[in-house]
């Protein structure tokens, strides 16, 4: 059985980039001087799958690249809050998209039907990225699976030194450390999450978001990507003609919808441009080797899920649809 519009949805190999972004990332971070920051001497005794001393205290020397920082306008604005950024790109698709309108008069009750349905699997979709983004970062009935695996592989808070040349506070005036199961719980009360395997959180969301806006973008402007185009089941776009009849008011509202729906487009693309080079920044500057390779297989195994089963498995297909068909 044939996937409908099987040829406007890109090819699982496209994903091949995020590997290789990877790879490439963790590549210059070995063969680069300005990549490996010393690091102070108490360090030495972390865990060897666990990020270093200096990167969660931010005690190491000033990095050389502007990126390596944690604190940078990118990291804080967009990275810390990239599902926010996900959620308005993915909304705009929905708000913009010829594809996904369903209430125009111009439309037979059947094209509203389709289209409608559209709207409710795209959104199914959305849903089911975000609990999974939720799950494995938020919440997942107490402490996320990030950090839950964290602690099953050994991890734990331990109480280091909050400022060079300061002894550290007495473990009796603040809760118990290594009893604290959050990374974020751990820093606030000055201590340091180490020892245990520590997935990329950066790289699982990075992934994730700019999988599922690149996908949806590309299935949604399949079907509506001519400004100029007369939009109907059946035409995807016929450009139209000099002898076609034209209203106004129809033009003036196809015009204002057309520029609402090149901007929407700039913003999915300028958040997935975005994402791929602090995805390609976190390669090289954050986590080890097989922290960043398990949370990008968390990221493509829920992008399996979402965008590539459907196209083998029809009664999943049924259920969360492919974009824009």
């Amino acid at each position: 059985m044939a996937v409908p519009s099987a040829r406007h949805a890109p090819s699982p190999v496209v994903l091949a980039v995020y590997p290789l972004t990877l790879l490439l990332g963790s590549m210059f971070s070995a063969i680069s001087p300005t990549a490996r920051p010393s690091k102070p001497a108490d360090s030495q005794s972390s865990g060897a799958l666990a990020p270093s001393l200096a990167a969660d205290l931010h005690l190491s020397e000033s990095p050389v690249n502007y990126f390596a920082r944690k604190n940078n306008i990118f990291n804080l604005y967009f990275v810390k809050i990239g599902w926010l950024w996900t959620t308005a790109a993915f909304a705009s698709l929905l708000l913009t998209q010829p594809a996904y309108h369903f209430l125009s008069s111009r439309l037979s009750p059947q094209q509203q039907q389709t289209r409608f349905r559209r709207c409710l699997q795209a959104f199914l979709r959305y849903v089911l990225a975000t609990t999974t983004w939720y799950l494995m970062t938020q919440w997942f009935f107490g402490p996320a699976i990030i950090d839950r695996s964290f602690v099953v592989t050994g991890g734990k808070c331990e109480e280091v030194l909050t400022e060079i040349g300061k002894a550290a506070a007495d473990a009796n005036a603040s809760p118990r450390l290594e009893t604290l199961f959050t990374a974020a719980a751990c820093k606030t009360a000055g201590g340091a999450w180490r020892g245990g395997h520590d997935i990329s959180g950066h790289v699982f969301m990075l992934v994730l978001a700019t999988a599922i806006l690149a996908f949806e973008a590309i299935g949604a402007g399949a079907l509506g990507s001519f400004p100029h185009a007369v939009y109907t089941e059946g035409e995807v776009g016929r450009e139209r003609k000099p002898s076609d009849p034209e209203n106004p008011r129809t033009s003036e509202k196809d015009h204002a919808s057309g520029g609402l729906k090149t901007w929407s487009l700039r913003l999915v693309w300028g958040v997935v441009g975005l994402g791929w080079w602090m995805l390609f920044m976190t390669a090289i500057w954050f986590h080890t080797w097989l922290e960043k390779w398990t949370g990008l297989g968390v990221a493509l195994g829920t992008v399996y899920v979402i965008y590539i089963l459907p196209r083998k498995l029809p009664p999943w297909r049924d259920i969360i649809g492919l974009p824009g068909v």
